[in-house]
């Protein structure tokens, strides 16, 4: 005859009932425990995936495989994730402004624009071509006068830069050049009149056309912004008079060496 649970010795109804819940509990712990480990096996590519559920899961390449047969690429192949754009050749366009040093009796300023096309003739070295207008605005001293002194420049700049430059990179470069350049067109007065008065009042030196040869040393870098590439550097120039006469405006008045600054897009 089988016995009742409150007939069951040394035990209680109670310790009975909890045995049976218990023992249910770890199986169903059990069941649920074995079907989480399913894990799904298959390959994506040359790589082999593990996949439990979304978040967790892990891949290996696949033994046996090799890369560089699997895509077909050379052995000295880079594969980076940035995107590259060097530059072979392009249309340059910049502002500049320098100043001459070492003037001693006064200052100029000179504002210029400049556009040159550049040729890649190596790796990292183009030769660079162009046009340069310039205006020389001066203020000297004479004696006890002042003289204020406009003078046009027009050159052909030509160089050759160092650098690797690529639109899609940030780089530096560094220039050598020389820029054959005719000036000419000036007027020269005592600044303490508005204009040129009587003859007197003009300089005898001033609106004399020469021609110079100055060579051009600069640095600086390029820098992507948005789509356009932009190039920010310095230089320095020293103006060689090439014309004959007995005054040279550049050694006794404008200053043959100068500093220089620049800032462009290249197109």
């Amino acid at each position: 005859m089988r016995r009742l649970p409150s007939q069951i010795e040394g035990k209680t109804y109670i310790e009975y009932y909890m045995k049976k819940i218990l023992i249910l509990s770890l199986i169903a712990m059990s069941v649920s425990m074995v079907s989480a480990q399913d894990v799904d096996n298959f390959e994506v590519g040359p790589y082999e995936v593990e996949y439990k559920e979304p978040g967790d899961f892990k891949y290996r390449l696949i033994k046996g495989v090799d890369l560089y047969e699997y895509y077909h690429l050379k052995r000295d192949t880079v594969v980076n994730g940035k995107m590259s754009s060097p530059v072979s050749h392009a249309l340059q366009v910049e502002a500049r402004f320098r100043v001459p040093r070492y003037v001693g009796v006064g200052c100029s300023n000179v504002p210029e624009i400049a556009a040159a096309y550049k040729f890649q003739l190596s790796s990292g070295v183009y030769l660079n071509t162009g046009v340069s207008l310039a205006l020389s605005f001066g203020k000297y001293e004479r004696g006890n006068e002042q003289l204020s002194e406009t003078l046009f420049m027009a050159g052909v700049p030509i160089s050759l830069e160092f650098g690797k430059i690529d639109r899609a990179h940030a780089s530096l470069y560094g220039t050598v050049g020389v820029m054959p350049t005719f000036y000419g067109g000036g007027k020269g007065y005592d600044a303490t009149f508005a204009v040129p008065k009587v003859k007197d009042d003009i300089d005898p030196d001033a609106g004399k056309s020469g021609f110079i040869v100055a060579p051009q040393l600069g640095f600086g870098g390029y820098l992507p912004i948005g789509n356009q590439l932009v190039r920010l550097g310095s230089f320095f120039q020293y103006d060689i008079n090439c014309s004959g006469g007995d005054f040279d405006v550049f050694k006794e008045r404008i200053g043959r060496f100068s500093v220089g600054a620049n800032i462009g897009l290249v197109f």
